[in-house]
């Protein structure tokens, strides 16, 4: 990519006259775009808005790239569908000396080496100016979504308590970054093969079975009556997937003012990965989701330092203790809810949602959606 990139240069020096023949060429492979004076004009608004690519050593630009850089009302037009992306409303951009709410990739044509570019734009709107502005695009494609994917976009944007997964976003504003896609609910068998789920269904409990058999039964020999303690059908219980292929587990159980987490396990293959890492992380998340402030555990004493990097102390008044043929210490960690933790205040539907799946509609959610339908029909 280095080398790819010494190959272009890369401009924001806009020649009007460089814009029609840059969009027919586009248009040919992309469809319909802006018209060349919109184009213009969203380019003299903020010369940092487009920005044109060509091969070193040739003078006219063979490619583009452009965005819409947006203030907070633009980067809710964007996403409630009120920004006319033929002909962007002026209201809804901001100047260069003004800091943008959003970066919209707008429309970009890079045939060929020339898509080496793009990471030379990126590196300006990382820049302290812009470097607070989320990154906003959209694909309609599985080919779009993997690209997407491999630049560090997330699928899905929060906005006014919904879920909009026809955009993908670099999240970056401290405001998006609270209310991102939550940690113990990235897996996707489709767009995220690699990420957290709650288990939901017995064939996700057969995968928690057969990971805690391979490590705790094959690997410490453990009794299956201790393993298989009779709790799981009490508990939550996350699944790590790295390539759709399960690869960790936690689980989770609730008390009255503590949560419990236990029976980390990784397959042995996938060891050197970061699925324990993002086991702790998610089912921390969720204990905060659910309105938690302190969470208990039991660590192996050869394992505790790694619960010490997530902020876990030992409890104090806690002196080791065996079972299973191995020594633990009781560990403790205090937390601070969520800003959108569970409670009353939410109403019956987001208190009905599958367990980890608060953020989005549920089914029961859908019918009544369905019975609105009706009613109105009978109206």
């Amino acid at each position: 990519m280095l080398r790819a990139a010494a190959l272009v240069t890369v401009t924001n020096r806009l020649e009007r006259t460089d814009v029609p023949r840059l969009l027919e060429a586009a248009g040919k492979a992309i469809g319909q775009l802006a018209a060349p004076e919109t184009v213009i004009r969203v380019g003299e608004k903020n010369p940092d808005a487009i920005w044109l690519f060509a091969r070193r050593g040739r003078s006219r630009p063979e490619g583009f790239m452009s965005a819409l850089l947006l203030n907070e009302k633009g980067r809710s037009a964007l996403l409630e569908g009120g920004l006319d992306l033929l002909d962007p409303q002026d209201e809804y951009l901001v100047s260069q000396h003004e800091r943008p709410a959003a970066i919209y990739v707008w429309a970009s044509y890079t045939p060929g080496v020339l898509a080496a570019g793009i990471n030379r734009v990126m590196d300006r709107f990382d820049s302290p100016h812009y470097a607070d502005a989320d990154v906003i695009s959209t694909s309609f494609t599985i080919r779009g979504h993997r690209a997407m994917v491999r630049r560090g976009f997330e699928q899905g944007v929060w906005h006014d308590g919904r879920f909009l997964d026809d955009f993908y976003m670099i999240p970056r504003r401290p405001k998006t970054l609270a209310e991102r896609l939550p940690r113990y609910a990235t897996h996707d068998s489709t767009l995220r093969p690699t990420g957290i789920r709650v288990v939901n269904d017995f064939d996700d409990m057969m995968r928690i079975a057969a990971i805690r058999s391979a490590v705790y039964i094959g690997e410490q020999a453990c009794p299956y009556d201790e393993e298989f303690d009779g709790n799981d059908l009490a508990s939550t219980h996350l699944l790590a997937f790295i390539d759709n292929e399960p690869v960790g587990c936690m689980r989770i159980r609730f008390f009255g003012d503590f949560a419990k987490m236990e029976r980390l396990a990784v397959r042995k293959e996938y060891r050197r990965s970061r699925a324990a890492f993002d086991l702790v992380r998610a089912s921390v998340a969720l204990c905060k989701e659910k309105g938690y402030r302190r969470i208990y555990g039991h660590a192996r004493q050869d394992y505790l330092p790694f619960w010490q990097s997530f902020g876990f102390k030992v409890n104090e008044n806690g002196a080791p203790f065996a079972f299973s043929d191995q020594v633990f210490v009781e560990m403790v960690d205090d937390i601070e809810p969520s800003p959108t933790a569970l409670s009353l205040k939410d109403g019956p539907y987001r208190l009905i949602r599958p367990e980890g799946h608060w953020h989005k509609p549920g089914p029961l959610e859908l019918s009544a959606d369905r019975q609105n339908a009706l009613h109105t029909a009978q109206v």
